[in-house]
């Protein structure tokens, strides 16, 4: 009896491990060093689309393949290759400038590295993201500037490239919009108020370039309000008492300092909407305005917690506490994060951070107390910080108290 169990138990592991081994002669029946050409790829489709095109194709009946291979050449000359698995059955193209047909090459490759006889494919693909966003620019003045708008259906990675001339006529690089918007609209600033020659062009990630757009526009007039007179209005509904220190004071929010991890920081769980009241000691038909978000690599910081998202502006010159009459709202704005993605890339922290985010006033009637009033922060948590805040406009009259 035990001669026949142990016979058992050997008969039962031998059948068990028959489909492993028969797993593993098959996977060594293709040696490395295996020169066999596999076949080619069968049934082939080209799907134009904007800057690119989808190959759809069928893979041959060869234990051989490893990988699809699709080999072409842009314009600037470089020879690309894109890969799909044995698992797959299509391949994107992408990175063209134009809509001029391209020959591409087409390989089946083995796990030898060995490339099957290339099928050659002419693609046409669709008119590109960034030319797109280009036939789509508009320009006209804004305050300061020229203000530019634009259609990016693709939500492709853009660049805005703005330049103006210098004193000696020369085109220089003014200012670079980043975005993955759908549509939108960016502004350059800083000038006087006289005719001035802008262009604006498109750059893609492959740095493929449009045409560039050239206007001449007069800035509107405008001057930055001295931040050094502003002061706290200390309402009774305000929320303005620091977090944890005086380091943290509403004050830091127009110190001129930014791009730091240092800012104006309210109280946990003071609630939301909350706001706080500015008064500016000066009586300015107010044009636009900066915000600049708090920095940090974290979770405390641009785009996240008590990150300002959704929020108001109100001008008043009678600031009574209650929200009533006295207080005329000047806008209502969102914050945005150029790339739309789910963290935030360097050009987002950037944007917001270093240059800040610009929102335009709807209303520009004079007034001397501003309240800021947040709605919504990108964390959705009931306290909020603000690294810096600077209002344009045209100043009527200054005060000393």
């Amino acid at each position: 009896m035990k001669r026949l169990f142990l016979f058992c138990m050997k008969t039962c592991w031998t059948l068990f491990l028959i489909p492993a081994n028969s797993c593993n002669d098959i996977e060594k029946s293709i040696p490395a060093n295996d020169r066999t050409v596999p076949l080619k790829v069968e049934n082939i489709e080209i799907l134009p689309a904007p800057g690119g095109a989808t190959l759809k194709y069928r893979l041959p009946s060869d234990s051989h393949i490893l990988y699809v291979m699709a080999q072409y050449k842009l314009a600037d000359g470089i020879t690309r290759n894109k890969k799909s698995s044995h698992f797959g059955n299509s391949i994107t193209l992408e990175g063209f400038p134009d809509t001029n047909p391209y020959d591409v090459d087409i390989y089946s490759v083995s796990s030898s590295g060995i490339m099957s006889e290339p099928v050659r494919k002419t693609i046409t693909p669709l008119l590109p993201p960034f030319r797109m966003a280009y036939n789509s620019l508009s320009a006209e003045a804004t305050f300061g500037g020229a203000k530019f708008s634009f259609e990016n259906e693709s939500r492709a990675n853009l660049k805005f490239i703005v330049t103006t001339t210098d004193s000696t006529g020369k085109y220089i690089q003014a200012y670079t919009h980043y975005t993955q918007s759908a549509a939108g609209t960016f502004a350059v600033r800083g000038f006087d108020m006289q005719p001035r020659n802008f262009g604006v062009f498109t750059l893609d990630r492959w740095n493929n370039q449009s045409d560039t757009m050239f206007t001449e526009i007069t800035p509107l007039f405008e001057e930055e309000l001295d931040k050094t007179r502003f002061v706290n209005a200390k309402l009774p509904s305000d929320v303005y008492e620091p977090h944890m220190s005086s380091s943290y004071s509403l004050e830091t929010a127009w110190n001129g300092v930014w791009g730091t991890a240092a800012s104006f920081h309210s109280k946990p769980n003071t609630g939301m909407p909350q706001w706080f009241t500015i008064d500016l000691r000066a009586k300015a038909r107010l044009s636009r305005m900066k915000f600049y978000h708090r920095t940090s690599t974290g979770t405390d910081g641009q785009y996240n917690a008590g990150d300002p998202q959704i929020f108001e502006i109100y001008g008043s010159n009678t600031p009574a506490d209650a929200w009533d009459d006295n207080w005329t709202l000047l806008g209502h704005f969102e914050s945005v994060k150029p790339s739309g993605a789910a963290g935030f890339t360097d050009e987002d922290v950037q944007y917001a951070c270093h240059n800040g985010e610009d929102f335009d006033f709807t209303n520009n009637e004079p007034f001397r107390y501003l309240r800021f009033k947040t709605l919504k922060t990108w964390g959705g948590v009931t306290y909020i910080y603000i690294a810096e805040l600077s209002f344009w406009g045209e100043i009527l009259e200054t005060y000393t108290y």
